[in-house]
């Protein structure tokens, strides 16, 4: 059965039509985890997590993670993603984006960090190139358009946190900014 939290956070149906009706277990390194809207902080999230889920036998998933609350011009920004995932374990998957972890910019207050896992249909190819830990194209992410476009249908589970900003998030926005600039660097030359 879907968390209420899911409709009582506000993320239905701004981010999804329909509460993922499973948990996905979400557990960092750190020793937190994901509890449908807890406050963690962005140091506790900096690695990526190790995600669990109730899966079929012989189905593939994938795991898609968003920031639903970045500032308006840019909306959702996509911080992870993961394909081919099997037996309901991350450890399975292939990353198609390298994660970043929670970086809401001083003052914006609590963010809603989103964890969907959508089953992949018959002959799945996921859209678009594979992105490294940069900026780059990760802004104004629409995760219906991209269910839609891919045939994913609803999440079968899910999970999500909260978080602001910290004195990690300078860290991390210096290694993403130079990782971004390296990345045009190779690109242009």
């Amino acid at each position: 059965m879907a968390s209420p939290k899911w409709a009582e956070s506000g993320l239905i149906p701004d981010v999804i039509d329909v509460a993922p009706p499973l948990r996905a277990e979400v557990v960092y390194s750190s020793g937190v985890s994901c509890d449908f809207g807890n406050e963690l902080t962005p140091t506790q999230v900096k690695d990526m997590p190790h995600i669990t889920f109730p899966s079929e036998e012989g189905a593939l998933y994938t795991i898609i993670m968003i920031d639903w609350d970045a500032p308006e011009a840019v909306r959702a920004i996509h911080h992870f993603m993961m394909v081919d995932v099997s037996h309901g374990d991350s450890k399975t998957g292939t990353v198609r984006s390298e994660y970043i972890g929670s970086g809401a910019p001083e003052g914006t207050g609590l963010h809603r960090y989103c964890f969907f896992v959508f089953k992949q249909p018959p002959g799945f190819k996921p859209d678009g190139p594979y992105l490294p830990r940069s900026r780059e194209r990760r802004k104004k992410f629409c995760l219906k358009r991209y269910a839609a476009e891919n045939n994913l249908g609803d999440p079968v589970a899910g999970n999500f946190f909260q978080a602001q900003y910290d004195d990690y998030v300078p860290t991390q926005t210096a290694e993403l900014n130079a990782a971004t600039k390296t990345k045009n660097l190779d690109f242009h030359q």
